[in-house]
């Protein structure tokens, strides 16, 4: 991990919990539109499930611990997030890439409102089967763009993934 990368994954994570906060969840409300949970599923989808993994719980605690409710449901959730969507990343086109998105945050939305009802009665069953569809349909379409710049942000060089370098050519399969 690059500092580069480190130091732009806490950027990201900071600015799409301000934007959801201030902006989308007041439009969006009732039905749980979630920009971090989009973004946890796009960076999973452009870099693999290790990285969206990672992403996912530092999201999601950064957004438990500033929350009135139970540290560690989101982190779960959006650990899922990463982990489903990186390994469901086999679409190269942007619209598969986004309806893998938004079903599987539409998913985590349902299972997150389960849990949070089941801890401390924030949410209700009711609520849980009422909104998936409709958030699921709103991350599906905040995906669209999200991935798009997500893939261009991950492709520059300062935070293209590192590769490991070999120094020496084994030939002899013996040789360890």
């Amino acid at each position: 991990m690059t500092r580069a990368r480190i130091i732009a994954a806490i950027t990201a994570i900071v600015t799409a919990l301000l934007l959801q906060a201030s902006v989308l969840a007041p439009a969006t409300a009732p039905v749980p539109v979630s920009l971090p949970a989009v973004l946890v599923a796009a960076i999973a989808l452009v870099d693999g499930p290790a990285t969206g993994m990672s992403f996912g719980f530092a999201a999601g605690l950064m957004a438990d611990l500033g929350s009135a409710h139970p540290a560690g449901v989101l982190a779960l959730c959006w650990l899922g997030i990463g982990l489903l969507a990186g390994v469901a990343r086999r679409s190269r086109h942007l619209r598969g890439a986004a309806l893998t998105a938004g079903v599987v945050c539409g998913v985590a939305s349902a299972a997150a409102t389960l849990l949070l009802t089941l801890l401390n009665s924030a949410g209700s069953v009711h609520d849980a089967v009422v909104y998936a569809l409709p958030a699921g349909l709103g991350d599906t379409l905040l995906a669209v763009g999200v991935i798009a710049l997500v893939r261009r942000m991950l492709h520059t060089d300062s935070l293209r993934a590192p590769h490991p370098v070999y120094t020496e050519l084994v030939l002899d399969p013996r040789r360890g």
